[in-house]
């Protein structure tokens, strides 16, 4: 080996190895700070920063937050002395039991195990209540003892009288009361305002638990100014969430099915030479949402027009396409709704469980998305509601659906009710309510009388909140040393059928409280079968900015509720289009549903508490309502009455061919027929319905002026 290549090895083997940094030290010095920083947020010694520290340990592990400043001081410990770890068996063990502990106080009281609890809870939730209790019991005292040894006997005592309260309220169904949420009675509260004798910036945590035995709620926490109006007055107790029906699990199809039907959807555009891909978007609670990426330089307007032939291929009907739409990786994409043959019933209580901890002074559940997560809007936002679609398609539910969201949260000093039911039967279950500020109105000339009580009501709370220089009703209501004023919902139902009688009277009063009535708590939720242009007028849609729509006949009765298409799509039941203020297009939803004994067992809780205080002054005042004006029938009214009686058929055409007249007289005479009931109202191009048969129209003959002649 030569001089040179000896001198390089000997300079190799000379040269130090370099040793890995060892970060044990400053590891454990962080874990030590961060444990004595938890431990000053814990208690409350802090500032900002440490106070959502602390926020986040009460949230994370509820009732066993200390453990967020424990564990890391003793893991840093730990960190210079190895040989006092223990072993990774015992760590694992000690976690099960911390987690069984936090699922059994969740049991018992809902924030109590905090995110933790939650989980674990849920993962035993399907066994039932009184099981979920065994299992975490049995897991909490193997773990403890696993984790102590022979030291565990008091902890496994301590954790038996633990299963025992757990069991106790599950048998009893106590803990669902006690663990629901704000509607429950349990009000958690962190703020950051501090109390007397508190330092500035000091978190508060505190936390409310009704008495078991009670079946009422307490007062909820003031959030805010508008959330103030929630809080209970003058003994008034809040329904319980047990008088509501539980929610449903949701029916979802296999991952066979939907790939199934993604491959005849992608076949089908194939057969027309459109290449395109098909995926699942959301399997909603009515239909399931393919989300579809054609080719380049396949337009939108191709896609659609194929929509007769998708139809036969799915041998589903009918489909619905929304352009554009999200799919799951956040492209845009065509979305097309199919139907599914069997559809998740959506209750009411799925929608108040979800928004326990939204902020709505007048909050309406309205269903669930496409998605599947439960809707609700803040009447108060909405400004106005109209309700409009064909009979049958779930009107009453949805309109007895908002009545009830608002019964489950707010008393009579904080709401009152105006209820018109011309037909008599939809809303007639509600008399007796104390919310009622009269009893339901039948009458024309009564509802008149109310709407003209509301117009002058609306103008003396304008006078009030003028006085005090405020803006809206939940800024008066939070002034000192005024007297609250109660937010004022009027609910019409059968909205045509007041137009019809009581003519431009009714329609001038809705349209001033639509106008007017927004900023001093006076809403108005409408509903109505006949979208026509007569009824839902422009200016009423002007005013009345949130709307929804039911299945439909036709695209133009779509056209009138939501001044676009897609109504005559929807599949019925509750299927729905919503299209809130400010929104560019409309949103598919499915209707909650509330069953008669539910509303039943609701308008009893009231009842019980309380008889109504009606306002005398809502009826005192008169306002005459006289009927629409009579057009002199045209002398060949009886003749086409006749004629479409026998046809089974109605349209102008047909009068005009049958009577050998122009088409304006046909036309003036088809309206004539239209107004007596004879046929159905307009249907876009399809004909009108005959309503009557020849007996009918005969009798109707008889007992019109100079009946007599006409026949």
């Amino acid at each position: 080996m030569s001089a040179p290549r000896r001198g390089a090895a000997r300079a190799r083997r000379v040269q130090p190895s370099r040793q890995p940094i060892d970060w044990s030290g400053p590891g454990g010095v962080a874990l030590i700070a961060f444990g004595l920083l938890s431990g000053l947020a814990l208690l409350r010694a802090g500032g900002p920063a440490l106070n959502g520290l602390a926020a986040m340990a009460w949230a994370v592990l509820g009732i066993a937050c200390p453990l967020a400043a424990l564990v890391p001081l003793a893991w840093g410990v730990l960190v210079f002395r190895p040989a006092a770890r223990p072993p990774r068996s015992r760590l694992q063990a000690a976690a099960a039991a911390l987690a069984s502990l936090l699922g059994l106080a969740t049991l018992i009281w809902a924030p109590a195990g905090g995110v933790v609890g939650a989980i674990a809870l849920s993962l035993v939730a399907w066994a039932g209540d009184v099981a979920s209790v065994v299992v975490l019991g049995a897991g909490l005292v193997v773990a403890s003892a696993l984790t102590l040894g022979p030291h565990g006997h008091p902890v496994a005592s301590a954790a038996l009288r633990l299963i025992a309260l757990a069991a106790e309220l599950a048998a009893k169904g106590q803990h669902r009361r006690v663990a629901e949420n704000v509607f429950q009675g349990v009000a958690v509260v962190v703020s950051t305002e501090s109390a007397p004798g508190d330092e500035p910036g000091a978190l508060a945590i505190q936390a409310e638990m009704p008495d078991a035995e009670e079946d009422h709620v307490p007062e909820q926490a003031n959030l805010d100014g508008a959330q103030a109006d929630l809080a209970l007055e003058d003994g008034w107790r809040l329904p319980p969430l047990r008088l509501l029906a539980e929610p449903t699990p949701p029916i979802l199809r296999s991952r066979e099915e939907l790939e199934a039907t993604e491959r005849v959807i992608e076949d089908t555009f194939d057969q027309f030479g459109m290449r395109l891909a098909a995926t699942t978007n959301h399997d909603g609670p009515s239909v399931t949402q393919y989300a579809l990426h054609p080719q380049r330089g396949l337009t939108v307007q191709r896609v659609t027009r194929r929509h007769a032939d998708l139809e036969l291929a799915l041998n589903a009907s009918p489909l619905r396409f929304e352009s554009p739409v999200t799919d799951q990786d956040g492209r845009a994409a065509i979305g097309l709704e199919v139907p599914k043959t069997t559809s998740t019933l959506v209750t009411i209580r799925e929608g108040i469980e979800a928004a326990a901890g939204a902020r709505q002074v007048l909050g309406i559940v309205l269903g669930n998305d496409i998605t599947g997560r439960p809707v609700s809007h803040d009447l108060v936002r909405m400004v106005h509601l109209l309700i409009a679609g064909a009979t049958g398609q779930g009107k009453s539910v949805c309109l007895n659906t908002s009545i009830c969201s608002l019964l489950m949260r707010l008393d009579p000093t904080q709401l009152r009710l105006v209820m018109i039911d011309p037909k008599r039967v939809e809303l007639q279950g509600y008399g007796g309510l104390p919310h009622l500020a009269v009893p339901v109105i039948v009458e024309a000339d009564q509802a008149a009388t109310a709407l003209a009580w509301a117009v002058g009501e609306v103008e003396r709370r304008y006078k009030l909140l003028a006085r005090e220089d405020v803006r809206d009703l939940a800024a008066y209501n939070v002034r000192p040393g005024v007297e609250r004023i109660p937010y004022v919902v009027i609910v019409i139902d059968e909205f045509a059928d007041l137009v019809m009688v009581a003519g431009d009277r009714i329609m001038e009063l809705v349209c001033r409280l639509a106008q007017k009535a927004r900023a001093v708590g006076v809403h108005l939720v409408i509903a109505t079968q006949r979208p026509d242009a007569t009824v839902v007028s422009g200016l009423l849609k002007a005013n009345v900015p949130s709307r929804l729509a039911l299945a439909v006949g036709s695209q133009v009765d779509s056209r009138v509720i939501l001044d676009t298409g897609g109504a005559e799509k929807l599949i019925g039941r509750g299927d729905m289009l919503f299209l809130p203020i400010g929104a560019s297009k409309p949103v598919r939803l499915q209707g909650a549903f509330i069953s008669d004994p539910e509303i039943e067992s609701l308008v009893n809780w009231w009842r019980d508490q309380g008889e109504p205080e009606y306002l005398d002054e809502v009826l005192r005042g008169e306002v005459r309502v006289e009927p629409k004006e009579e057009r002199r029938l045209d002398p060949l009214f009886a003749q086409a009455a006749r004629v479409v009686a026998t046809e089974g058929t109605a349209s102008v055409s047909l009068v005009q061919r049958k009577l050998t007249v122009g088409y304006s007289r046909a036309g003036r005479i088809v309206d004539q027929l239209a107004e007596h009931r004879v046929i159905g109202p307009y249907q876009g191009s399809k004909s009108r319905e005959v309503l009557m048969n020849l007996p009918d129209v005969d009798r109707l003959l008889q007992g019109l002026p100079g009946g007599k002649e006409a026949t």
